[in-house]
């Protein structure tokens, strides 16, 4: 695919937020949407996002069983940002009965106490049909797991892994960083992670 060779060449060596700039603002204007969770990583990318461009599309993808304090916590980051284009799937979307696992997303649907879950697919294929670029922020499973590219091509979209072999470290660094707000199922957990004198100072969106 030729568009996906161009976009490599263009992005190779750019950090994560003047890539995601390209994309939303060069590349792609108005054709681009944002797949996020609530979980931090999640987070990270909504904020480069509404500081580029708040109206960019943003599906939050739920389990079926959402907890109450998700769904505040949820429009709190929607005002945070100023989010204007927001939408939220809870479920399959439809196509005729069929099941499209390329353009889906895993969710860790958590049970009440914490007792255990259980994964969800939700499948995309009418949410992500008007898009060509789609911005994979979910981050349910690992996403400091080593690949190839940033930047690849499945079912004719050009999909993108901005924080490809970013540790929770540097995720936690960042949310410091922009003093950003975590879910409050894990607040307080967070409120204990520390920074050791040798980690890599972290500045602005350079990672």
């Amino acid at each position: 695919m030729e568009s996906l060779k161009e976009i490599r060449a263009v992005t190779t060596s750019l950090p994560a937020f003047d890539m995601l700039r390209y994309l939303l603002k060069e590349k792609f204007p108005g054709q681009a949407v944002v797949t996020a969770s609530l979980k931090s990583p999640s987070v990270v990318v909504l904020k480069m996002v509404s500081d580029i461009d708040p109206a960019t599309p943003v599906v939050f993808c739920h389990p079926r069983s959402v907890f109450p304090e998700s769904e505040t916590y949820r429009d709190q980051l929607v005002k945070l940002f100023g989010l204007s284009n927001v939408k939220v799937v809870t479920q399959s979307d439809s196509m005729d009965g069929k099941r499209d696992f390329v353009r889906s997303e895993k969710l860790l649907n958590e049970a009440h106490g914490n007792t255990g879950g259980s994964w969800e697919t939700i499948h995309l294929h009418d949410t992500l049909a008007p898009y060509k670029c789609w911005i994979k922020a979910v981050y349910h499973e690992r996403f400091d797991e080593p690949s190839e590219q940033r930047v690849d091509c499945y079912a004719n979209m050009v999909t993108v892994n901005l924080l490809r072999r970013r540790t929770i470290a540097v995720i936690d660094r960042f949310m410091k960083d922009h003093d950003l707000p975590y879910h409050p199922k894990i607040s307080r957990q967070k409120e204990l992670v520390t920074f050791t004198p040798t980690d890599e100072p972290m500045t602005a969106y350079h990672f």
